[in-house]
């Protein structure tokens, strides 16, 4: 039967047809070759459009795809199509065209392929081609008056066209298009890669990717299987697999394989040329694109500096290759010059499918930490910028006319990437050519230490980078036994990762680490060099002792005690001789409902005692923990459960940390617990063992083992001091500092450097030599920070004196609140991702970083785009690591990291994020690996005096019951924990180091107005089940299902102000604190003075994308050493309009400082308002500051009938102040007070925009307004389709047992149906509860008028909107305008129970309202008084009219804008008619020239008088041009002598004359309008 077979196969490789054809390869791929069958192969690939412009195909002359132009054939996994066409591939590759060829006239029905034996008589080679041939039935006639154009014949299967190269000097390049059609320009470029690289190989698909897709829903490149890099059953692939196969482990370095495709740069706008990737996952990118060794040999550095010369596309000046190439990457890309390194620019997309079928085949292949590279993604630009730049067009980059289509079209563009092909080729010939004899260089710092596992040790070395590197080897050995060549060795055949030549730890495992062991490392190369062996170490440090074993179980006699009288005959525990821990450690079993405890020798507590203790659970119960007892007092410990602790009771530091099943270590600071819980140290006398399952279904078990005392043990920190010399260099003007460290560490070999000099410069060298400027004589501060291997640091500072006397500007500091750039920043959509994350900065440059040496922030997100979200906590942030561009483009110095959002994507972002900040040098401070790492102060030296920052936090997650939990211990990561006693410590460590010590707390309640208590309380609040919900949790919560859940622990009712806040910022203080800052509630609190120190006690948010409008408000705390050491600060109000913090300028900027100032006097702390600088200003002696009391009069009061009584409008209060107290008026018997809620219903641009104007209708303009410069504008007409509402963004919170009032200014011009109202909701979201309006909509024409209502109670609603609504008219146009719209909260009515009643001041009381019972008196006068704190502005009478010209008879409307401490105001209208309002309307009957006087009054008596014209001119009055007073149709000289007989007072002018003269519209008649009427005279 074989030889049967045989002689078939002889016979029909006899009888088979190879092609044989001559010509040029180029040609027949992409231009005019007669000599073969077909021509121009691009031209013919199938062609299909699944979604119109979803892909771009370059301009519609080059190539309009065409639907059904040839086909797709798809191939089902597990075809046999595949097996066969793999044998072909492998005859292929091997030079077998006779079996080729028979294998595909077997299946030439369905192939349709053929195999063709190709010379290339241009470049004397012969090429193999696997090709399909043509079906003629298909025609493309793109553009049907173009016949050049038209292509006849396409493919069947597409599958694609494939070339061997057999004579190659490159055997190991392989080129590939998987996008002929979309990618237009990659197949030309990737023929000429081919050709000048002489590859071995070359593939191209032979279909555009929407041909065939899987029909689901819309299309999407990632749903085709046309696209071999998506769908892997193709043959595309299998020749791929084919070819690169026989290539693996012949070198190292081969395959690679280079996939070409293009790009449109307007959907990917400003783009480098060509991005090169290893795919969008892999940014660990190595050879040869990327060379990380230092000795650049990548493609990179082997590519001209200019690829693109002057001139060469008509360019003035020459293309740098930071222009040309995009590279991903994790860390870093230079191209180096030999002079200077350049940054290449990271690519942030177009790095290739996540999952590519080519990509993974390749990298699955080789070690994901190799030096070497098979994958190589490039995308080039199919019209550079460089093009754009030079306003080239398409036509003629594309060389429009030129048909068909093909090579010749693309020639400049071939050009163009020239430089990219000749970089590939020569960094191939490098390769090729290079011989590598030197071997890596020796590893120092070879550091050995034990692990919380006692059966494993831990390596950290500084790694070496050498560009052929192979692997590390690691090489140890028991200390007796001492290492040998016959010593066990680890390599990359025992773990890849030691392939990675940045890596700089290992930990091996299984070995007994309570034994000594010897441990040397070295690096082996690619070409068999191999480095030396570093220095030896052992795991036990110099300085250390074995730890001390307190407990273990291996005598099962030992005494174990029941806890609970419920469990004395319990069964359940035992001493567990099969469960072991590794080191063959017996076990202490507990199942079920057990509390145990094991008497211990006595053992004496030192505050620096840490324990350790070794424990697994297979299964969770309610607690399962340890405590520890001195037979009187204890601690617990839990480990793992799902109840909810009491942190009076436990310690929950570790509970759901670590996984289930496996042994763990617990490392307790016994001795700072003990103290800090019971206030002296005291000797042990019993261990407790604990499995709990009372509240639990599950009865949990737990294991323990050795229980060793480590303080021996511990990591001890650098001891630093500083030595320098000076050399002062006259002549410069400097004094240069030559600095030496002194360190001293017995555990540590190697450290980091860090040096503050004082002055704003610092420096990561050993030994610095800094230059200082002797110009102003100042004195410096030298801070050193010097942090060994295992992360403990050590501190040292020096005076640098270079002048008798220590001259310098106030050291200034800023602080502001939260900063978080995610979620809504990065969308699609969002501000970082369309306007840069600089945006979020701008606005308040000036005031923040630029205008301070130091600016502090609480970072409220990881910068990291890798990690794994807290399993347990609702709402994660991480943002790009890029965004930190922002923070220091905003100038912020010093960021906070001890929040509830540092661990939201574990460890990874953590560190991640102190890395970024570190490179950026952002100092920060309170999150680490450790305790130890979490509880180190940042330290920063400015202006001869150092400032520690000490942060914390309580925000640890446990109240919710999200574990684990947030906060760090002494071998877990978190942030440092804020308690009293820990708070001392931190004062503590840095109160001899530093002049300063401030600490940031990230503490309260979210969403609190004021310093509370109870808001973590195990026991929750009555109705405390209706505001939080949580299902791990009987009083933690997620989400109440009526609440928008923004951001974790919000309550929006639990707001009472307590003692416990105060109590811990207090203590601060009293340690030692020079200032308190508060993060963590969003929003502004009041600040406090308190021992002449500063507690702010939430500076709300700064840059964060919360909708809640009560979040908007905010602030930048200023503060200012003066010349007696005294921090002063002031206060700038800040407005987070549609997420961008801006400053907040007038009206609303005062409303922000005054609620300060009033939250700050519930806080005993005076705070100074001036608000013609819209600057606060804390006064830190409250019992020196300036005082002032302003009278005033209430009177010609509007009163409005009640049922039983009769109320007043609501009167604002004058601005000057505070209302500080009422003088009793009989006629009065009750009051009360109100603010205003709506701090922008002035509709003024101060920083808020949060009115919803949606629609071409309505509208902020400028040029009808009854107050200041703007409101807002409705327009309707009677084909309108509806009415039409304004209203706020975002509801503001609603208190429902107080009362309210609405308010607003309406002016209408054929309205109808106008009205405002307010809709009342029970949450944000939801739809309204209550909807009130005015009493009576407004219809018809009606001038300005002040418009208000009370409103009733109702419960049950917490959130209100406003709404400004116009109907549609009868007829013509319908015009509304609003101003001043708004809503008053009242306190509670109170009665007039004596002569004076007294208000407490500073408030932010803006209303105030007056009851009386009988008819009220039309001469009524009430007196009141503010109070006013700091210093006072001049007394400035500004009048301002809305128009200066108005009609008569009708209204004129006056407002006020003066500055000073204004009691009252007397307005006089020049018709013997006066007003006492301070926004006045006034009816004029008359034509004429009005003077209004404004007269305001302020303190003692004082006044000041200024005056504005009014021209009131009638209805039918003639319009004079401007200069022609005479109206006689010319400016000449008669014009001119009235104009002076009326300056001289001879004459009076009529209203229209006045017009007239008045040419610059200033409405003043002076010298200057003369002038202008002088050059009109004709």
């Amino acid at each position: 039967m074989f030889y049967v077979f045989r002689f078939a196969l002889i016979i029909e490789i006899l009888l088979s047809n190879i092609v044989y054809e001559t010509g040029s390869i180029v040609e027949f791929f992409s231009g005019h070759s007669p000599s073969t069958s077909y021509d121009n192969w691009i031209s013919h690939v199938s062609e299909g459009i699944a979604e119109q412009d979803y892909n771009d195909y370059g301009p519609t002359w080059l190539d309009v795809q065409t639907n059904g132009f040839g086909s797709y054939r798809v191939i089902e996994e597990g075809s046999p199509t595949l097996d066969y066409w793999e044998d072909i591939f492998i005859n292929f590759g091997d030079g077998n065209l006779d079996i080729v060829n028979s294998l595909l006239v077997d299946s030439l029905d369905s192939f349709f392929y053929e195999v063709v034996s190709f010379e290339d008589t241009l470049l004397n080679r012969t090429f193999y081609l696997l090709r399909e041939q043509l079906d003629s039935s298909f025609v493309d006639s793109n553009q049907i008056d173009n016949q050049y154009d038209n292509i006849i014949g396409s493919f069947r299967n597409g599958w694609g066209l494939f070339i061997i190269s057999p004579d190659a000097s490159r055997e190991q390049v392989l080129i590939q298009v998987p996008h002929p059609c979309d990618d237009f320009i990659a197949p030309y470029v990737a023929m000429n890669l081919f050709i000048k690289t002489d590859a071995l190989g070359f593939m191209i698909n032979g279909a555009g990717r929407e041909v065939k897709w899987n029909q689901e829903g819309t299309y999407s490149n990632s749903k085709s299987i046309s696209d071999p890099s998506r769908y892997e059953h193709t043959i595309f692939q299998k020749f791929q697999e084919t070819i690169t196969a026989p290539l693996f482990n012949q070198n190292p370095h081969i395959p690679m394989v280079f996939a070409i495709h293009s790009f449109d740069n307007l959907t990917h706008y400003e783009r480098k040329s060509a991005i090169i990737a290893a795919g969008a996952q892999n940014s660990y990118t190595t050879k040869p694109i990327r060379d990380i060794s230092g000795e650049h040999f990548d493609i990179i550095n082997f590519t001209e500096e200019f690829p693109i010369t002057t001139g060469q596309f008509g360019n003035e000046l020459p293309l740098h290759i930071t222009d040309y190439y995009e590279v991903f990457y994790d860390d870093f890309c230079f191209y180096d010059n030999g002079v200077n390194h350049f940054s290449i620019i990271k690519a942030s997309e177009l790095r290739g499918p996540i999952n590519g079928v080519q990509m993974i085949d390749l990298q699955s292949k080789m070690s994901e930490w190799s030096v070497y590279e098979p994958w190589i993604h490039i995308e080039l630009d199919e019209k550079p910028m460089l093009f754009d730049s030079l306003s080239i067009s398409n036509d003629s980059l594309y060389k429009r006319g030129t048909y068909p289509v093909g090579k010749n079209n693309f020639i400049i563009l071939e050009e163009y990437y020239s430089p990219l092909i000749e970089g590939i080729k020569s960094y191939i010939e490098h390769w090729e050519n290079f011989q590598d004899l030197t071997p890596p260089d020796s590893i120092t710092m070879l550091w050995a230490s034990n692990s919380d596992s006692v059966n494993q040790i831990n390596l950290n070395w500084n790694p070496v980078y050498d560009s052929n590197f192979k692997s590390y080897e690691i090489q140890f050995d028991l200390a007796n036994n001492e290492l040998t060549d016959q010593s066990p060795i680890i390599n990359f055949f025992n773990d890849p990762i030691l392939q990675d030549m940045r890596k700089n730890n290992f930990s091996i495992e299984n070995i007994n680490n309570t034994e000594t062991w010897l441990f040397r490392i070295r690096a082996i190369d690619y070409f068999n060099n191999i480095g030396t062996w570093s220095t030896e170490v052992s795991n036990l440090l110099p300085g250390h002792s074995p730890p001390i074993t307190i407990l273990d179980f291996n005598d099962v006699n030992i005494t174990i005690n029941s806890m609970n009288e419920d469990n004395l005959n319990d069964i359940n525990f035992q001493i567990d001789t099969f469960n072991l821990m590794p080191g063959n450690n017996f076990t202490f079993s507990l199942y079920g409902e057990n509390w145990k405890s094991i008497p211990i020798d006595p053992f004496p507590l030192d505050s620096n005692t840490v324990f350790q203790v070794f424990s697994k659970v297979d299964s969770i119960s309610s607690i399962q923990g340890i405590g520890f007892s001195d037979g009187e007092k204890n601690i617990k410990y839990s480990f793992f459960g799902n109840e909810q602790l009491d942190i009076e009771e436990w310690i929950p530091v570790y509970q759901g940390q670590n996984n289930l099943g496996e042994w763990h270590s617990y490392k307790l600071p016994m001795g700072d617990d003990w103290l800090a819980w019971h206030d002296s140290l005291s000797d042990l006398s019993d261990i407790q063992f604990i499995n709990s399952s009372n509240s639990s279904s599950s009865t949990g078990n737990i294991f323990f083992s050795l229980i060793r005392d480590i303080t021996s043990d511990l990591n001890i920190p650098p001891s630093v001091s500083i030595e320098y010399e000076t050399n002062i260099q006259s002549r410069r003007q400097i004094a240069s500092v030559q600095f030496n460290p002194i360190v001293s560490d017995t555990d540590s070999y190697s450290f980091n450097y860090f040096w503050d000099f004082g002055d704003g410069n610092s420096s990561r060298s050993v030994n610095p030599n800094h230059d200082y400027s002797i110009l102003y004589n100042y004195n410096y501060k030298v801070v050193l920070r010097v942090e060994d291997e295992t992360g403990m640091q050590g501190f040292a500072e020096i005076d640098i004196n270079l002048s008798d006397e220590n001259i310098s500007d106030p050291l200034t500091l800023n602080f502001v609140g939260d900063i978080m750039m995610g979620r809504r920043y990065e969308s699609p959509d969002g501000i970082i991702t369309t306007q840069g994350v600089n945006t979020l900065f701008e606005p308040t440059y000036e005031i923040l970083g630029n205008s301070a040496d130091v600016t502090v922030a609480n970072l409220e997100i990881v910068l990291s785009n890798n990690g794994t979200a807290h399993p347990t906590k609702t709402i994660n942030f991480r943002c790009s690591p890029e965004n930190i561009e922002g923070l220091i483009f905003g100038g912020i110095d010093i960021v906070s990291l001890a929040n509830n959002h540092i661990m939201d994507f574990g460890i990874e972002a953590m560190i991640k994020t102190k890395t970024i900040l570190n490179e950026a040098n952002i100092l920060h401070s309170g999150a680490g690996l450790n305790t130890n790492q979490a509880y180190l102060p940042a330290i920063k030296s400015i202006k001869g005096k150092s400032i520690a920052f000490l942060s914390s936090s309580d925000r640890t997650g446990q109240y919710n019951n999200y574990q684990p939990y947030l906060n760090a211990g002494e071998n877990k990561p978190g942030f440092a924990y804020l308690t009293p006693y820990y708070l001392k410590q931190q004062v503590k460590s840095v109160e001899n180091l530093v002049d300063f010590v401030i600490i940031e707390m990230h503490a309260g309640s979210e969403y609190s107005y004021s310093p509370g208590a109870n808001y973590d309380n195990y026991e929750p609040p009555e109705n405390f089940e209706n505001l939080r919900y949580n299902p791990a949790s009987a009083s933690g919560y997620v989400e109440d299902p009526s609440i928008y859940l923004e951001d974790e622990d919000y309550s929006w009712r639990l707001d009472r102000p307590q003692m416990w806040d105060r109590a811990l910022r207090h203590f601060a203080i009293d340690e030692g604190a020079e200032a308190v800052i508060v993060h963590h509630p969003h929003i502004i609190q009041g600040v406090e003075i308190y021992n002449e120190k500063i507690i702010a006690h939430s500076l709300g948010n700064f840059i964060f994308d919360l909708n809640y409008a009560e979040t908007f408000p905010s602030m930048i705390l200023h503060g200012e050493l003066s010349q007696d050491n005294q921090f002063l600060y002031t206060i700038t109000p800040i407005y987070i309009d549609d997420y961008i913090p801006k400053p907040a300028e007038g009206e609303l900027g005062n409303y922000i400082l005054n609620y300060i100032a009033h939250q700050s006097k519930l806080l005993d702390t005076y705070v100074h308002v001036n608000e013609h600088l819209n600057t606060a200003f804390v006064i830190n002696d409250s019992t020196n500051m300036a005082r002032y009391v302003l009278d005033y009069y209430l009177e010609d009061l509007e009163w409005q009938q009640a049922e039983y009584h009769f109320v007043s409008k609501p009167i604002p209060i004058p601005k000057a102040g505070s209302l500080s107290q009422i003088l009793s008026n009989f006629d009065i018997f009750q009051y009360r007070l109100g603010k205003e809620l709506v701090w922008m219903g002035n509709f003024e641009n101060e920083g808020s925009s949060l009115w919803n104007l949606n629609s071409n209708s309505e509208s902020l303009q400028d040029s009808i307004y009854r107050r200041g410069s703007s409101s807002i504008s409705h327009l309707r007409s009677s084909i309108s389709p509806g009415n039409i509402i304004t209203n706020l963004e975002n509801k503001f919170p609603y208190k429902s047992h107080l009362n309210h009032t609405l308010h607003g200014k309406i002016k209408t011009e054929n309205g109808k149906n106008v009205d405002l109202e307010i809709r009342l909701s029970e949450n944000r979201t939801s739809g309204t509860i209550i909807n009130e309006s005015l009493n009576g909509s407004i219809n018809g024409d009606n001038d300005w008028k002040e418009y208000w209502r009370n409103i009733s109670n109702y419960q049950e609603v917490n959130f209100f909107d406003i709404v400004m609504n116009s109907g549609v008219p009868d007829t013509g146009l319908s015009k509304t305008w609003f101003d001043d719209v708004g809503l008053i909260q009242w306190d509670s009515l109170r009665y007039m129970e004596s002569q004076m009643i007294n208000i407490k001041h500073p408030n932010n009381y803006n209303y105030i309202q007056f009851f009386t019972s009988s008819t009220p008196n039309e001469q009524i006068q009430i007196a009141l008084k503010n109070t006013i704190i700091g210093d006072l502005p001049d007394l400035k009478s500004i009048p301002k009219c809305t128009k200066n010209i108005i009609a008569v008879p009708g209204y004129a409307h006056f407002f006020d804008e003066s500055e000073g401490p204004i009691g009252n105001w007397l307005w006089e209208f020049g018709d013997n008619s006066h007003s006492t309002m301070r926004h006045p309307s006034h009816y004029f009957q008359n034509p004429g020239i009005y003077n209004i006087s404004l007269t305001v009054v302020g303190l003692n008596g004082f006044s000041d008088s200024k005056s504005v014209t009014l021209v009131a001119i009638s209805n039918n009055s003639e319009t004079y041009s401007e200069g022609d007073l005479n109206n006689d149709g010319i400016v000449n000289t008669q014009d001119l002598t009235l104009f002076l007989s009326y300056i001289l007072g001879f004459i009076t002018l009529s209203p229209e004359q006045f017009i007239a003269a008045d040419f610059d519209s200033n409405f003043k008649i002076e010298i200057y309008d003369l002038f202008l009427i002088s050059d009109n005279i004709n």
